[in-house]
């Protein structure tokens, strides 16, 4: 028990905002990213985003989708501390110019950090001075004890949905996204925000083969009002991202090479990677294989929550006919491996 509770609370700050802290970290649980082929490329995918996770990475991706396309992921984040799913669909539309390849999107994303001990009503004493919820030191306002086994648990929950447009202009692809969040927290404690992410993509900049993308995230700040008064305010955020792609038609393979800067304005510190007085950033780096269009070997860095350095990336993807098979593995320096799986399906 000891173990589980240490692991929660250093975990908690890195993937949700509670009532109580700071808005540095406000709605950090809509981060960890969407679909286990971007995931397995180090998240370095906001100028590929071509594929249903676009809703999440950059909008403006879903522009140029040819097929109606269904995308869902779970991932065990951090051994069985967390769980997190998203889900996808992109719709092609031409209720609008045909010719300017306009689609919507719709997404939902939900963490989930289940067996929190409530302890809203009771006073930690650290007897002996080690950060730890020992025997009996749990106390009522009388000073009396508790046992840690009869506490009761709860789950904490976070929404996020998702709603996109996209279309083509001469200029690349646009698009935005409209956020609506509620977390229900544990303790009876709820809050719940609405904010907007754009998006532009080119991808035939300069040359055929490579791309350029960027999101603007919650690009006029989004509010978070809790049940208890609190307001919590999560800044912008602005994802860079390029990539690269070789293609050999004599292999029916190629080789594509991505990269991304998540650079935030919250004033993060040693939460990132690199950090100055105004702002900090992210780095993720990836690359993919493709087999005869079939079969693909993915690799990257992290630099999200690293401890030190960039966390390094595995993945792999299996597609035939209308379904594609993905899987990302991620490791973590402070804790367990994550594992994500994600089901693609083009109709």
């Amino acid at each position: 028990m000891r173990i589980r509770i240490a692991g929660l609370v250093l975990l908690l700050p890195l993937v949700i905002a509670s009532p109580a802290a700071a808005t540095r970290l406000a709605g950090e649980f809509m981060a960890l990213g969407a679909g286990a082929r971007a995931l397995g490329m180090g998240g370095a995918f906001g100028a590929v985003a071509d594929d249903a996770s676009a809703v999440y990475w950059n909008p403006a991706g879903i522009a140029g989708i040819e097929k109606r396309q269904a995308l869902a992921m779970h991932a065990e984040q951090f051994g069985d501390l967390v769980n997190y799913n998203f889900g996808s669909y992109v719709q092609p539309t031409h209720l609008i110019d045909p010719a300017r390849k306009p689609a919507f999107g719709v997404g939902l994303i939900h963490l989930g950090v289940p067996d929190q001990i409530v302890t809203n009503q009771l006073v930690f004493n650290d007897v002996n001075g080690n950060g730890q919820i020992d025997q009996g030191e749990l106390v009522d306002k009388n000073g009396n004890p508790y046992d840690v086994a009869t506490l009761p648990h709860e789950s904490d929950n976070s929404f996020a949905g998702l709603g996109s447009f996209a279309l083509e202009t001469r200029y690349g692809n646009v698009g935005g996204t409209l956020k609506l969040i509620y977390q229900d927290a544990i303790a009876g404690e709820s809050s719940m925000g609405i904010g907007i992410d754009l998006g532009y993509l080119r991808r035939d900049f300069l040359t055929p083969h490579l791309s350029v993308g960027a999101k603007l995230q919650d690009a006029t700040g989004t509010y978070l009002s809790w049940s208890t008064g609190t307001n919590e305010f999560i800044y912008p955020m602005l994802k860079l991202g390029t990539a690269y792609k070789l293609v050999s038609t004599g292999f029916k393979g190629s080789l594509l090479f991505a990269a991304d800067a998540d650079v935030f304005f919250d004033d993060r510190t040693t939460a990132s990677q690199f950090w100055t007085d105004t702002f900090s950033a992210d780095l993720h780096l990836g690359l993919e294989l493709s087999f005869q269009e079939h079969v693909m070997l993915r690799g990257g860095m992290d630099g999200a929550g690293a401890v030190d350095g960039m966390n390094p990336t595995a993945g792999a993807g299996v597609y035939f006919g209308m379904f594609g098979l993905d899987y990302a593995y991620l490791h973590h320096d402070a804790f367990e491996a994550t594992h994500r799986v994600s089901i693609l399906a083009s109709f």
